[in-house]
């Protein structure tokens, strides 16, 4: 089978500048040149997408990304995809493809915690998971994360370490699966609740505030999210938020911004019907708040592709209607 690395930056790209500081350099093809034991998998190809650190990388480039994924489905000749990228947005790019991408080619994306002058580093073994799990029958159709050995669901894996190498989880319900040597074992498959939608590429906006609720936070810091496409709302517990910033939200939604709302926890979701004081669940509702399961940085990718297929209704549910 043929498996098509493509390779977009990042700390498994990259290696020491003449300061002495890391930043992406290498091609996939030296990715790739690096682990021999991948012949022993798949006859692996590579494509260059970007080199770029994660923290660059932008919306419309995850547009550019689903896109041209979707022309490698297309392609007979691909059995398997797998890209790798930079771990600071990764959950990210690799949740905005799976709401975009509908291929039957499974996808898999992939990084590295410790560059390759670093003492062990981490690609390689990432990168040989990655085209192992894009062989498994139980891949395809399927966008994932493969790190650290753990296959995870691309809508419900979050970087939880800021260094560690096994800072990819998946809090709540776990990984699908791991790999063991040569084996790939399954142990869960994921339910989406996502629609299929139809996404104007070109309609992308990046105009999306993400706020996250604190105690006592002043409604002040809300204001500029009246000028934005949306806002999404990381609130305390099960949908909280200090009464002061109520109004500010009932004036952000009656100036047509639609607001997203979550939880800043990392498991759970928003209560509906439990309490009732104000700054509750029940004021998100009055004020039509959507109510969406993912953490902030995934809620704001769901609200980007929801907007662009001009279709939060189908995205996302408001309890208080």
């Amino acid at each position: 089978m043929t498996v098509t690395v493509v390779s977009t930056g990042g700390t498994i790209a990259s290696t020491p500048d003449s300061g002495g500081d890391a930043s992406p350099q290498l091609t996939g093809e030296d990715l790739v040149s690096a682990v021999p034991e991948l012949a022993d998998v798949a006859d692996v190809d590579t494509r260059e997408f970007s080199n770029v650190p994660s923290a660059h990388f932008t919306v419309e480039q995850m547009g550019e990304l689903a896109r041209s994924l979707t022309e490698l489905d297309d392609d007979g000749d691909v059995d398997g995809i797998v890209v790798t990228q930079g771990t600071d947005v990764l959950e990210e790019s690799a949740y905005f493809v799976d709401l975009c991408y509908r291929g039957e080619t499974p996808v898999v994306f992939t990084g590295a915690m410790r560059n390759p002058s670093l003492p062990s580093p981490d690609g390689p073994a990432n990168l040989l998971a990655s085209v192992k799990t894009t062989t498994s029958e139980h891949a395809t159709g399927r966008v994932l994360v493969a790190f650290n050995d753990r296959i995870h669901a691309a809508r419900e894996v979050t970087k939880t370490n800021s260094m560690n190498l096994d800072t990819f989880r998946s809090p709540e319900f776990g990984p699908l699966g791991v790999i063991d040597e040569s084996r790939v074992t399954w142990r869960r498959t994921p339910e989406s609740p996502d629609p299929s939608l139809t996404v104007e590429y070109d309609d992308l906006t990046n105009d999306v505030y993400a706020a996250f609720v604190t105690a006592d936070m002043p409604p002040e810091q809300l204001a500029p999210a009246r000028e934005s496409d949306a806002l999404c709302l990381a609130t305390t517990g099960a949908g909280h938020v200090p009464p002061k910033i109520v109004p500010e939200l009932r004036a952000i939604a009656e100036d047509g911004v639609p607001i997203v709302a979550t939880t800043r926890c990392p498991e759970g979701r928003l209560a509906r019907d439990t309490y009732g004081f104000r700054g509750s669940e029940k004021s998100l509702q009055e004020i039509g708040c959507y109510y969406s399961d993912l953490n902030l940085q995934k809620t704001r990718i769901r609200t980007i592709v929801g907007l662009a297929a001009r279709g939060l209704d189908e995205v996302f549910e408001r309890p208080g209607e």
